[in-house]
């Protein structure tokens, strides 16, 4: 059997750009309430997500102070900032699924430490080239850098146990 871990697939189902948004209210603060999508997939660590979230928040609300201090304590100034933080929170969907993945990736050196993987190709735009590299390649879950090792890295991996294909995402 083999194991067919394809992160982009993964997060496209439990955690897509649209649930992920959800977290950063109009007033930047984070609705908690839109965190169920962790709800029931019991390897994932609903306060680590929660924590990364509430920092990229904060983050988004100090650029948003910034921007009032330096528009001379304007409203518009801030108010423009937080339109843009709202109408695309690229940052916050992007940190709270990387932190998904990473999470994913330990459950996975857990349950197969010892098992051998094939390195799959990333659906990344500009993939890292150094991952390219081993593209194709048998390593073993747990030994040295695994996909998923990097925040950022969408590599996949075959997880080569015996039986039938049973597939992640």
């Amino acid at each position: 059997m083999s194991i067919i871990y394809d992160p982009s697939k993964l997060l496209k189902k439990i955690a897509p750009p649209a649930k992920v948004e959800k977290l950063v209210k109009g007033n930047l603060t984070m609705k908690k309430a839109a965190l169920s999508f962790v709800d029931g997939i019991e390897f994932l660590d609903k306060k680590k997500i929660s924590t990364v979230a509430l920092k990229t928040i904060r983050g988004y609300q100090e650029r948003e102070a910034k921007a009032q201090i330096a528009g001379g304590f304007e409203k518009s100034a801030g108010e423009a900032v937080k339109d843009e933080i709202l109408d695309d929170p690229k940052q916050l969907i992007q940190r709270v699924q990387n932190e998904i993945v990473f999470q994913i990736k330990e459950e996975i050196k857990a349950s197969y430490a010892g098992e051998q993987y094939e390195w799959l190709p990333s659906d990344a735009e500009e993939p890292d080239p150094e991952h390219q590299l081993n593209y194709g390649k048998v390593f073993t879950v747990g030994e040295g850098e695994m996909p998923g090792d990097r925040f950022g890295c969408r590599c996949g991996m075959n997880i080569l146990v015996k039986g039938n294909k049973l597939e992640l995402g």
